[in-house]
C-alpha cells in the first residue's frame, strides 16, 4: 500500500521476538531496496538466506540489489539461483535477461527472455526486452515482431513504441519511425529520449525546423 514506514515498524517488531525470521529480514531488506538503502538491503536478505538457502524470492531479490550496485556478476549468481530453486520464476528469468544484455552476452540474455515468456507469455516488457536485445544482435525484422507483439498486449507502452522507432530508423524506415515516436510521446509527452529520437529522424528527413 506504499505505507513503508508502518511496514518497516511490523518487520522490526517479529523480528523483535524472533531475530532469525527469513521472511521478515529478506521483506526488510526488500523495503530498504524499495528506499534505495542497497547495502543495507544486501546485509538484510544476505541473513535471511543464511538462515534458509533455498529461499528463491530472497536470491531473486538480492540479483535486484547486486544490480543497483552495479555487481553484475554476482547478481548473475543469485538469480542462477533463484532458477535452480524455482525453474518456473518469471522475475529470475527476465531480471537475468536485463543483466546479460548490459554485460552484452546477447545470445544468453535472448535466452532468459524466451524462457520467461514461456512463463508469461503475455509480459509486454519482456516482449519489449526481448525485442531490445534481438536488436542489438541486429535481427531487426524479429525486434520489430517482438515490439509489435508487445503493443498489441499493452497498447500504452509508451517504451515500446520508442524502442519500434529505433529499429524502424534502423531498417531505414523513417515515417515509421516517426509514427512510433510520435505515439510514445502523446502517451508520455515528457519522455525526453523519444523526443531526441524524433528530433534525430527529423534531421534525418531534412525538417530541420522540427528537428
Amino acid at each position: 500500500a506504499g505505507l513503508l514506514p508502518e511496514a518497516k515498524s511490523l518487520y522490526q517488531k517479529v523480528l523483535q521476538g524472533e531475530p532469525n525470521q527469513p521472511v521478515a529480514l529478506h521483506l526488510l531488506g526488500v523495503l530498504a531496496h524499495q528506499r534505495g538503502n542497497n547495502d543495507i538491503a544486501a546485509d538484510l536478505i544476505g541473513k535471511a538466506l543464511a538462515v534458509n538457502p533455498n529461499y528463491a524470492e530472497a536470491h531473486s531479490n538480492l540479483g535486484l540489489v547486486l544490480q543497483e550496485l552495479g555487481k553484475l556478476d554476482e547478481a548473475l549468481a543469485s538469480y542462477d539461483k533463484a532458477i535452480v530453486i524455482k525453474p518456473d520464476y518469471f522475475g529470475a528469468h527476465y531480471n537475468l535477461g536485463i543483466v546479460l544484455k548490459e554485460l552484452g552476452r546477447l545470445d544468453e540474455a535472448v535466452s532468459s527472455y524466451r524462457k520467461a515468456l514461456t512463463i508469461a507469455p503475455n509480459s509486454g516488457e519482456a516482449l519489449s526486452n526481448l525485442g531490445a536485445a534481438l536488436k542489438d544482435q541486429g535481427k531487426l525484422d524479429e525486434a520489430v515482431a517482438s515490439y509489435r507483439k508487445a503493443l498489441a498486449i499493452k497498447p500504452d507502452f509508451a517504451e515500446a513504441h520508442n524502442n519500434l522507432g529505433i529499429a524502424f530508423r534502423e531498417q531505414g524506415k523513417l515515417d515509421d519511425a516517426v509514427a512510433s515516436y510520435q505515439k510514445a510521446l502523446a502517451i508520455k509527452p515528457d519522455f525526453a529520449e523519444a523526443l531526441n529520437n524524433l528530433g534525430v529522424v527529423f534531421r534525418e528527413l531534412g525538417k530541420l525546423d522540427e528537428a
